[in-house]
């Protein structure tokens, strides 16, 4: 493969930083755009070039994305601190880069990569889902990833950008927030519903390299689930992972408490500390992500673009990421 120049949004974060690894060790030029200096660490600790870059300052944006063969979108949240809605950190910012890549050198670019959620197709009692099924978002965080990629979708119809969209599962690996192994160690894992409940992961090692793949080998305009090949109930994964980090189980909640006082707290939570300047950590959205049931079917991955899990099985990833 050629070397590529390479432009990561959200290089610093836990998939962002990864990615920029694994790229530079394939040879590629790698800058990763952040909005401080210890993100700039991070990245150039990866390996990668850091470049402090707000996503809203479009002329210094398309200056850095001039000349790159691949841009990967990786910025965004469920929401940030204060006034950083998720409409802000996921639609607004992707509307901002697409106006930096149209007015920059785009002349050799190969691939735009956005990395979108499995949240943007609701709660499907357990079935499996498809690319092509209408998106049923249910949450803040997921109607603003819909917006985003119909963002990107209509600059592809209209501008030709060279777009392509993973959606990606619920990730997880060593050090991510998801699989709660330092609170399962102290004994003060509590979750919302009954852990029945299907929710899609794939390991960080699996996701960046189907990223990256997405990137080399997709198809423009195409959307492709990632995920890994044996889902498990919600129950299930938090019981291996506390299999191996010992402590407690997770609890769930909704035995003792309503949904409706549920929603109820968080929204006053959200709020308070919205008020306060602050990222609040219990949101409805949160409510409704951990409780939302679906697999993602990944036919399409596994079939147009080839790829290979190192961990299809989550059982053994999360043995190796504990």
């Amino acid at each position: 493969m050629s070397t590529k120049k390479v432009v990561i949004t959200g290089a610093n974060g836990r998939i962002g930083r990864r990615l920029v690894h694994q790229l530079v060790q394939e040879g590629h030029e790698v800058v990763g755009l952040v909005r401080h200096q210890e993100g700039a660490q991070t990245v150039e600790g990866a390996g990668g070039q850091a470049l402090q870059v707000s996503l809203s300052d479009t002329s210094k944006l398309s200056a850095a994305l001039s000349g790159a063969h691949w841009v990967f979108h990786l910025a965004g949240a469920i929401r940030g601190a204060g006034s950083e809605t998720a409409q802000v950190v996921n639609q607004e910012t992707t509307e901002q880069l697409i106006t930096a890549v149209l007015e920059s050198d785009r002349s050799r670019l190969e691939a735009l990569v956005y990395t979108s959620t499995v949240a943007i197709y609701g709660d499907r009692s357990g079935l499996w889902v498809e690319e092509d099924m209408p998106p049923r978002p249910e949450t803040d965080y997921a109607r603003s990833k819909v917006a985003a990629e119909q963002a990107l979708q209509q600059s592809h119809e209209t501008h030709q950008l060279p777009i392509r969209i993973a959606r990606l599962a619920a990730v997880y690996g060593p050090g991510f927030p998801f699989m709660m192994v330092d609170r399962i160690r102290n004994g003060r894992a509590w979750l919302p519903g009954e852990g029945m409940n299907f929710v899609p992961t794939i390991h960080v090692d699996d996701c960046v390299k189907a990223v990256a793949q997405v990137a080399s080998a997709g198809e423009n305009g195409r959307i492709y689930n990632l995920a890994d090949r044996k889902p498990l109930p919600l129950k299930d994964f938090y019981s291996t992972v506390q299999k191996h980090a010992g402590g407690s189980p997770v609890r769930f909640w909704s035995t003792w408490i309503p949904s409706y006082v549920q929603e109820r707290l968080a929204r006053r939570n959200e709020s308070i500390k919205a008020r306060l300047g602050r990222k609040p950590s219990f949101t409805v959205d949160a409510l409704r992500l951990f409780t939302a049931s679906s697999r993602m079917n990944i036919s399409r991955l596994e079939n147009e673009l080839q790829f290979e899990w190192q961990w299809p099985d989550p059982i053994r990833g999360i043995e190796q990421s504990v």
